[in-house]
C-alpha cells in the first residue's frame, strides 16, 4: 500500500462485471458461520490479524432467538502498489435453533500509484509511470486479479462445504449490483 496524500487509484472488482457473491443457508444453528468465517479469513486468505477489520458487530439476543449482522474487511498486501480488498457481510437470524444466513463476498484488487512530489504531478512522470504500467505492470496484476479469484472462490467454496456439513442446502448465487 502507498502512503501518499495524493495517489492515483486504480480499482478492479475481481469478479468483472459481477460486483459481488452471495451464499445463503438455511438450516440448524447458523450462528456458527460467525467462528467459521473467522478461521477461513486467516487461513485461506494467509493474512495476519492485523489486517482484518471488524467494521460491524451487531448480535442481539431475545426470547425468541438471535439475530446478528457482522462485516470485516480484509486486505491483503501484494507488493508495493497492489493490494487485494474483501468486504465480508454476515447477516441471519436463529430461532428454536432453526435460521437463515448470509454470507455477502465483495473483493476488489486495488492499485495505487502515489502523486505527492512535483515530480510525481509532472508530465514526464506520467508518461513514464503509464509506459512502466502498460510494458510490465499489467502482467503482474493479472496475476493478482487471478489470485485474488482463487482465494475468493476457495473461501466461497469451503464457507458451501461448512454449510453442507450442517445439514443445510447453501444456495450460492453471484448477483451483477452496483456499489
Amino acid at each position: 500500500m502507498v502512503w501518499a496524500r495524493t495517489k492515483l487509484m486504480i480499482w478492479d472488482y475481481i469478479f468483472e462485471p459481477v460486483v459481488d457473491v452471495r451464499i445463503s443457508y438455511t438450516g440448524k444453528t447458523p450462528e456458527k458461520f460467525y467462528k467459521k468465517i473467522n478461521e477461513y479469513i486467516r487461513t485461506i486468505f494467509n493474512i495476519p490479524d492485523a489486517y482484518v477489520q471488524e467494521k460491524n458487530y451487531l448480535w442481539e439476543k431475545n426470547k425468541d432467538g438471535e439475530k446478528f449482522e457482522v462485516a470485516w474487511e480484509i486486505t491483503k498486501i501484494l507488493d508495493v502498489f497492489s493490494y487485494i480488498v474483501v468486504e465480508i457481510d454476515l447477516r441471519g437470524f436463529s430461532a428454536a435453533g432453526e435460521g437463515k444466513a448470509t454470507v455477502r463476498l465483495k473483493p476488489r484488487l486495488i492499485t495505487e500509484y502515489p502523486q505527492d512530489t512535483i515530480f510525481q504531478q509532472n508530465l514526464l512522470y506520467e508518461i513514464l509511470r503509464r509506459t512502466w504500467h502498460r510494458l510490465f505492470y499489467h502482467r503482474k496484476r493479472m496475476e493478482y486479479l487471478n489470485l485474488g479469484k482463487e482465494l475468493v472462490t476457495t473461501f466461497e467454496s469451503s464457507v458451501k462445504r461448512f454449510g453442507e456439513t450442517m445439514n443445510g442446502e447453501p444456495e450460492s448465487r453471484e448477483e451483477a449490483s452496483q456499489g
